[in-house]
């Protein structure tokens, strides 16, 4: 068995492979041909859907539009998007850490003599492994999009005059060397979001609260600080962005790299911190970021081994639960059962005086208060989704689509958080009223919540949007504003029309033979997932339109907020009929 300093032996390797074939002769070991078949399977996808969604992705970022926004980004956006992608982590390792196994597993293994290093590794390393090939997958799709921008490379000088500047890179598409180092540091910095990620699961909440604090410090400096972009591993992944993006609008770095002076870095002002210069391609940040990486590893067994079995053995029977629910169908219990438990103001009075909506209001609030970082999650999300529909405005019309879409469905992500009274009025179709109250008077009075909360937190994100992205005034402040209140609404609508869906029709379950086999599987995915294809192409599409053409925009979105507001009643009042 171990020792006490953690070294493994070879008996404890023993003991695990005999452990691990226990539970596989238990579950069912399974054969050559099932591994062959789900191989076969996945490569036919990886070739049927993956490979014409990177082709369509590639195809659209090359587009002129497109590619001019995609060089526009400067290095310290690309260190602040990195910040929060590691806060992200950080706290969503409390809900799912990268070491999820099965609750048996959990049980036989993890709580035996054998260390936690030895017996919880597979996960890690799988979880591991598919976020080095999720950060690899975008860092090679935008780096191959560059390097197929049609255009000439043109020398680019910095100084004052064209004559004394020193010519210090090219401008223009990128070369093959700097996405090389770009993915290189991607897979760097992935290490460091996977150890990050279990810090996450693992650690207390003064931890994770420091790694949050400095992670959101480190990339708010490198926005506002392009010297900044020299310390911290968020920075790294900036300076790596710069060649890739061309040498368009990239820093002042550039000019440091050329004259040696390192001062200008970390002056505000004083010609700027920005000016069109071209960024030779520098290897140290990819190595540094491969080299920190690997360093940060050095922490994993130590945080395996601090996993307790509680908390292990939660998240694995929460995800088994939800991997059932959603082969069975049941997408909205599979999503109720990550909802956080509450935490806080279960002693807070409720004044159950005035209207009844004005009731059904405070009792949403006072709910809201007992799970606050569901609710704080959800209204970031919701004035970011705002302020990038405001941002959408100020975009070229060939790439508005690329913030107006994900805009419109983070949205609905985030509208769902206020909605569990609305889900509690659908809940009371069918039983006896409470109060005297059918449940059309308790899921209009729920969506009051809701309503304001789109409309106020949204209206905020929305209205810094617009004044970041244009001079504000006239028409270029009140036409995304006013899109914004009637996109509220058309959420808010469509989330209750989500809410009234019921429990999943038989008749959907029924074989649907092809020639490529049973298609049934199809018509449960469309049933459960139409309200997220009404807010990606309808919320979405006309954020995209209404730019353009802001009268047809805004006569769509009223009339499908019409007939998808009367068939979620229908549900409502389908449900309401005694079985």
């Amino acid at each position: 068995m171990s020792t006490g300093s953690g070294r493994i032996s070879r008996d404890d390797r023993r003991i695990l492979r005999a452990g691990r074939a226990v539970l596989a002769a238990r579950d069912g070991r399974p054969r050559v041909t099932d591994v062959a078949f789900v191989v076969y399977a996945a490569l036919l996808v990886a070739l049927i859907v993956g490979a014409p969604l990177v082709r369509f992705a590639v195809l659209g970022l090359i587009e002129p539009d497109a590619a001019g926004v995609v060089a526009a980004v400067r290095p310290g956006v690309v260190a602040l998007l990195s910040a929060i992608a590691t806060i992200v982590v950080v706290l969503g390792g409390r809900t799912r850490g990268p070491v999820v196994p099965r609750p048996a597993a959990v049980q036989f293994l993890a709580d035996s003599p054998l260390p936690r290093r030895l017996t919880l590794r597979r996960p890690f390393v799988a979880s591991t492994l598919a976020l080095v090939g999720l950060l690899v997958l975008v860092a090679g799709v935008v780096g191959l999009s560059r390097l197929l921008v049609p255009g000439e490379r043109a020398a680019v000088s910095v100084g004052v005059a064209a004559d004394t500047a020193s010519v210090i890179g090219m401008t223009g598409p990128t070369v093959p060397a700097a996405v090389v180092a770009f993915v290189i540091g991607a897979v760097g910095f992935s290490l460091l979001l996977a150890v990050a990620w279990l810090l996450g699961q693992r650690g207390s909440r003064r931890t994770v609260a420091a790694v949050v604090i400095v992670a959101g410090v480190g990339g708010v400096l490198g926005l506002l600080v392009p010297g900044m972009l020299l310390v911290s591993p968020w920075g790294w992944l900036g300076l790596l962005w710069s060649p890739v993006a061309g040498g368009i609008e990239a820093m002042v770095l550039g000019s440091a790299l050329a004259t040696g002076d390192w001062a200008g870095l970390f002056t505000r002002g004083g010609g700027g911190w920005f000016a069109s210069v071209g960024v030779p391609v520098s290897w140290w940040p990819a190595v540094a970021l491969v080299v920190l990486g690997a360093v940060s590893l050095l922490l994993v067994p130590r945080a395996l081994d601090g996993l307790r079995s509680g908390p292990l053995l939660d998240q694995a029977l929460r995800w088994q639960r939800v991997g059932m629910m959603l082969q069975s169908g049941d997408a909205s219990g599979a999503v109720g059962g990550l909802r956080a438990s509450p935490t806080s103001g279960r002693r807070v009075p409720l004044r159950m005086t005035g209207p009844f909506w004005l009731v059904v209001l405070r009792r949403s609030i006072v709910g809201a208060r007992r799970t606050p970082g569901r609710v704080a999650l959800g209204s970031l999300t919701l004035a970011a989704s705002g302020a990038a529909v405001g941002l959408s405005f100020g975009l070229p019309d060939g790439v508005r689509w690329m913030l107006a879409v994900p805009a419109a469905f983070l949205a609905y992500l985030a509208v769902g958080v206020w909605c569990d009274a609305v889900r509690h009025g659908v809940e009371s179709a069918g039983t006896p009223t409470l109060y005297g109250r059918s449940p059309r008077s308790l899921v209009l009075a729920g969506a009051v919540a809701p309503l304001l909360a789109a409309v106020v937190i949204g209206g905020i994100g929305a209205l810094l949007g617009v004044l970041a992205s244009a001079a504000p005034g006239g028409m270029a402040l009140l036409q995304p504003l006013g899109w914004w209140l009637l996109l509220a609404v058309w959420i808010v609508v469509l989330r209750t029309f989500d809410a009234t869906k019921g429990p999943l029709p038989i008749l959907l379950l029924m074989p649907v033979p092809t020639p490529f086999g049973d298609a049934s599987s199809l018509n449960v995915l469309l049933w459960q997932s139409d309200a997220i294809l009404l807010a990606l192409l309808v919320g979405g599409g006309l954020t995209a339109l209404v730019p353009v053409a802001p009268g047809a925009a805004v006569v769509l979105l009223a009339v499908v907020l019409v007939i998808v507001a009367a068939l979620g009643f229908a549900r409502l009042r389908k449900l309401s009929r005694p079985a």
